[in-house]
């Protein structure tokens, strides 16, 4: 497994055993107490702003892995990163499940991360028949103990920063915000009931959504900072009037994100930036809500067409069904990434025509940079980036912004690509 990172790197987090950033892609390195196969997989990969989390399946297991700071508890308070409070540089195991107090055999499945706050699903490694329960390997576990709330086999575990409600809990805040790191990771309320499971798990910079399947269907939670609409007032948030005006409250603890679509569509995607929430459905049609202050939601609840979505901090990005990208947005630092001449009045506009990046499989962005995985003509994957590149994390070998995409030098072929905040990831495969 080769694993290859670029950009802000000053708490260790891009994993390259130092703390400059760096504007080319370097490989990961991994804690010599680690042993990974050659064939191990990665699931995903999220990092923030001083952390990253990485989630691998090897030895028919799937391992949680961690590197940065863990000043907030972002890693879990007793992880297996800490020695001293210094930042780790290389991937090591980290095990939420173990600090939060769950028994039995439990899996990490998916992962998030906003600002400085970590988010693990955890799934029971046991198959419960007739009343008893019996872990991954054979041994026996107490079905009581080896489930999450309500029945459900699956929990969710957050712990880092709590500022804006991250952790699920809700609730009036000081005026004055006082960063705290937590005590043990808690577990989220979803309201998770026997048969139900979580599909998707999203976080943005403060807030953070989760897609829960069910017997009934699909379902949308959401919770953390509501102030400009990213959780949605018709959701069920108790909204207040002043001056005329929908006033949202500053937090909220997790609720029912209500989705106008038919029943027979499903949520297949969402992104988050820093205050809007974007939603594809399976029919091609989005929805979109939040702050709409820089017009990263305007119109994109009326389109259609659209085969995969990516949201920076204040832009949204869509790959329609004809392979044309398009952005809207914020645009301080080239990120839409167009290259006609763009009127900064106009909403969406395409990032290329098709005769300059052709064959576009994938949409991925980071903080404030986007990235389009291409299918070359030699049937290699080509990375092509644009946007702010103050730490270099748009690969490129510097760190000056581009206000159109630039291919990018990958060392093989890309099997996956990541965004994170300021930072860029490429799995390749082995040779």
């Amino acid at each position: 497994m080769r694993l290859y990172a670029c950009g802000s790197n000053g708490a260790g987090q891009l994993s390259l055993h130092h703390h400059e950033d760096v504007s080319t892609l370097m490989p990961c390195e991994f804690h010599p107490s680690l042993s990974l196969p050659a064939d191990a997989e990665i699931i995903d990969l999220v990092s923030s702003s001083t952390h990253s989390l990485l989630l691998v399946r090897a030895h028919d297991r799937n391992i949680l892995l961690g590197a940065g700071t863990n000043t907030l508890g972002q890693l879990g308070p007793r992880c297996a990163l800490w020695d001293e409070v210094k930042p780790e540089t290389r991937f090591k195991p980290v095990n939420l499940a173990g600090s939060a107090g769950l028994q039995g055999d439990w899996e990490p499945i998916k992962i998030a991360a906003s600002w400085t706050t970590s988010f693990v699903v955890y799934r029971a490694c046991s198959e419960v028949d007739g009343g008893s329960a019996t872990a991954a390997g054979g041994s026996s576990t107490n079905p009581d103990t080896a489930i999450g709330t309500r029945g459900s086999r699956e929990v969710l575990l957050a712990c880092g920063s709590d500022d804006f409600g991250e952790l699920g809990r809700g609730g009036p805040r000081d005026k004055v915000s006082v960063t705290r790191p937590s005590d043990s990771p808690v577990e989220v309320d979803l309201g998770l009931e026997e048969g139900d499971a979580i599909d998707m798990l999203r976080a943005g910079q403060r807030h953070i959504v989760a897609v829960i399947s069910g017997p009934n269907g699909q379902r949308m939670v959401g919770w953390g900072a509501s102030r400009k609409g990213e959780l949605d007032c018709r959701a069920g948030v108790r909204s207040i009037k002043a001056k005329g005006k929908t006033a949202y409250p500053p937090i909220s603890a997790p609720v029912a994100l209500e989705l106008d679509f038919s029943g027979s569509q499903r949520i297949v995607d969402v992104r988050l930036g820093a205050s809007h929430t974007v939603v594809l459905l399976s029919n091609g049609e989005m929805r979109a809500w939040g702050s709409d202050l820089k017009g990263q939601i305007d119109g994109l609840s009326a389109t259609s067409g659209i085969r995969s979505i990516a949201a920076t901090w204040g832009g949204s990005y869509v790959l329609d069904d004809a392979g044309r990208v398009w952005s809207q947005g914020s645009n301080t630092h080239g990120q839409l990434c167009r290259i006609a001449e763009m009127d900064p009045r106009t909403a969406r506009g395409e990032v290329a025509p098709g005769d300059v990046i052709s064959g576009v499989e994938e949409i991925v962005t980071g903080s404030e940079h986007l990235m389009a995985l291409v299918s070359g003509q030699d049937g290699q994957r080509q990375l092509y980036a644009g946007g702010w590149n103050e730490h270099g994390n748009l690969g490129v070998g510097d760190q000056v912004d581009r206000a159109s995409l630039q291919q990018v030098d990958v060392p093989g072929q890309i099997k996956r690509v990541w965004g994170g905040l300021a930072a860029t990831w490429v799995w390749v495969e082995d040779s």
